[in-house]
């Protein structure tokens, strides 16, 4: 109730946001171009709107969208819409090789205006696994990596939107997400390090990934000088009695994120996450026994910068009973990845960066784990990223818990978001 309240406190409509009084937003343009003082200059409205394509969060995208155009606020229309994106790879190993999709969704997604800068809005998404069945027929011996032409939830969420903020409950991409999207960035690999997916899944039961049945609120505050900053974006979530990862029959108590985001208007953009899971049976065998000795805590810190040509990205993310080696133990630790592209020439990029995730001296139980590798690929895009072909290298030095190196692995993939 108190998330509930803040939220509304921050999102619903102030006296001077009234029709014909000036937005925050317009304040901060005239106050940048005013005698003497310019503002900050930034990548053009195409290099934006290129790195949004890459981001995941279409919740975040919009917000972003929102601050960075004002007219749209009176003017944005009500909308339904079936989205949907084909993202299929070949994948090869040492050990194998695997036809898959990379994260191909469908999607309908919708919103209603009220009243004027006020919505309603939803969204309803699948993923979903079309090389399962084709790969069975070409190859009856192989393995496709869906695991059988499965069908899964990814986002389900409803809320109440508006230029300061949202307000929403389901499934939804997380507080923690708004800030090691900074470098969950590749096509085919990466968001290892950082905490993201948690324990094998997809960090909806912790809250660090895509949140199970979790309320939520995105709030854009607009204090800081507006010639150099964008509104700052403070992001507040909590979630209950959600399974423990591979501990069978043990939940979560309360948990809860948060991160703030600070942005310039030239977007060099800093960023701190926490997420805490409450484990009251700490003492329980079952939960000793998976390694756990306190509640699920995770920190991190990261930044982001771009221009016409580049995008670089760190997240630096502390791990403490959050994370599992490859046998579903979980141990303390620290996690680091780097995401970095640059257009070569035309619609051709280079891409690369690594993920580094070790346990502290002392977890025993986490054997000889280990994540560390390096990505190295080359993207061709036809429409800003939206639509693409690419290659990447996951360059491996990692150990599983038992010692074994899993190998390097090569993809050549495709990416075609439905316009």
């Amino acid at each position: 109730m108190i998330l509930l309240a803040l939220g509304l406190l921050f999102v619903w409509p102030p006296v001077h946001g009234l029709a014909g009084d000036p937005s925050p937003v317009e304040e901060r343009d005239e106050a940048a171009h005013s005698p003497g003082e310019e503002a900050m200059s930034g990548p053009s409205e195409e290099a934006v709107e290129r790195e949004q394509g890459v981001g995941e969060d279409p919740m975040a995208q919009r917000q972003a969208e929102l601050a960075d155009k004002v007219e749209e606020w009176e003017e944005e229309p009500n909308e339904l819409r079936l989205y949907g994106s084909a993202r299929l790879r070949y994948r090869r190993s040492d050990r194998e090789s695997i036809w898959g999709d990379g994260g191909s969704r469908i999607g309908l997604s919708g919103q209603w205006q009220f009243r004027p800068r006020s919505w309603l809005f939803g969204r309803a998404e699948a993923g979903f696994n079309l090389l399962d069945a084709v790969d069975q027929v070409l190859n009856p011996k192989g393995r496709s990596e869906g695991g059988g032409g499965s069908l899964f939830k990814r986002l389900l969420y409803a809320g109440y939107g508006h230029p300061k903020g949202n307000l929403a409950f389901g499934k939804n991409w997380s507080a923690w997400y708004q800030i090691s999207s900074f470098t969950d960035r590749f096509e085919s690999f990466g968001g290892q390090a950082s905490g993201t997916y948690n324990a094998r899944t997809d960090g909806g039961n912790t809250g660090t990934g895509r949140a199970d049945r979790v309320l939520q609120t995105r709030l854009m505050i607009d204090f800081l000088p507006g010639r150099w900053f964008k509104p700052f974006n403070l992001n507040l979530q909590v979630q209950h009695g959600e399974p423990i990862p591979q501990v069978d029959g043990r939940d979560y108590g309360t948990a809860f994120g948060v991160s703030a985001v600070l942005q310039t208007l030239n977007e060099y953009t800093f960023g701190l996450a926490y997420n805490r899971a409450d484990i009251s049976e700490v003492d329980d065998p079952a939960v000793r026994a998976a390694g756990i000795d306190g509640d699920a805590q995770a920190f991190q810190a990261g930044t982001r910068w771009f221009g016409e040509r580049w995008y670089l990205g760190t997240v630096v993310a502390r791990l403490e009973n959050h994370e599992t080696t490859n046998e579903g133990v979980y141990f303390d630790g620290w996690g680091w990845e780097v995401y970095g592209n640059y257009r070569v020439a035309g619609p051709l990029w280079l891409v690369g960066g690594w993920n580094l995730l070790e346990p502290d001296r002392g977890e025993e139980q986490a054997g000889d784990y280990r994540l560390r590798y390096g990505v190295l690929g080359l993207w061709y895009s036809f429409r800003e990223f939206r639509q693409m072909i690419y290659f990447e290298a996951r360059i491996d030095d990692s150990r599983n818990a038992d010692g074994e190196k899993p190998g390097s692995v090569y993809t050549v993939g495709v990416r075609w978001d439905l316009p």
